[in-house]
């Protein structure tokens, strides 16, 4: 009779070890997006010859780390642990910035690579709102960040632009892809914008 219960027993554990392990698959696995800004527009035949580089890159501390963040009520917010960013969402926003200047025409360099370039130009970032706002049943990609530009002459740097650009782009569903598309899209715009407004300028 004990070994019968016994029996009984180990079965019962083993069957509870086995559902427990096919919970434990059904678990999602995490994801890793980049944010690609579509093309940009080419305003000139030949690249101004100017030259840049981006000091420094500032980002809210809300929005800074790889997981995406999502809006869920007006003073509720959310990560998620299974979909973020495939490098730190600053980096990845600086280098998609740099290659819209560039093939804009705006500069003909990115002084980072080029050392021996002269630096015409210097360039801030703050990247303050980055997320997902599901709030309602019509989800949002929601970025917005700031430019400032200067010039440095004899030590003395001097901004000669300053704007803050926020796009707002309806998305299909409240999804990490569709967002990330929303947030492609944003960029296009907003990079485009300001490729215009700095080739009006910066003489």
């Amino acid at each position: 009779m004990k070994s019968l219960v016994r029996s009984i027993f180990l079965l019962g554990l083993l069957f509870l070890l086995n559902d427990c392990f096919g919970v434990s698959k059904t678990f999602p696995e995490k994801r890793f997006f980049l944010v690609e800004a579509g093309d940009t527009k080419q305003l000139f035949s030949v690249s101004k010859p100017k030259s840049f580089i981006v000091r420094k890159v500032f980002i809210s501390q809300r929005f800074e780390g790889k997981e995406f963040v999502y809006r869920k009520e007006n003073a509720v917010y959310e990560s998620d642990y299974y979909n973020g960013f495939f490098i730190p969402p600053a980096h990845n926003f600086k280098e998609e910035f740099v290659r819209s200047l560039l093939k804009s025409g705006n500069f003909e360099w990115d002084a980072s690579m080029h050392t021996r370039v002269n630096i015409t130009h210097f360039i801030e970032l703050n990247l303050s709102q980055m997320y997902g706002d599901f709030r309602t049943k019509e989800p949002k990609a929601v970025i917005e960040f700031e430019v400032v530009v200067y010039e440095d002459k004899d030590s003395i740097s001097t901004p000669v632009f300053r704007k803050t650009y926020k796009q707002i782009q309806s998305i299909e569903k409240k999804d990490p892809e569709a967002l990330v598309l929303g947030w492609n899209q944003g960029l296009t715009n907003a990079f485009n914008e300001l490729n215009l407004d700095l080739s009006n300028k910066l003489k």
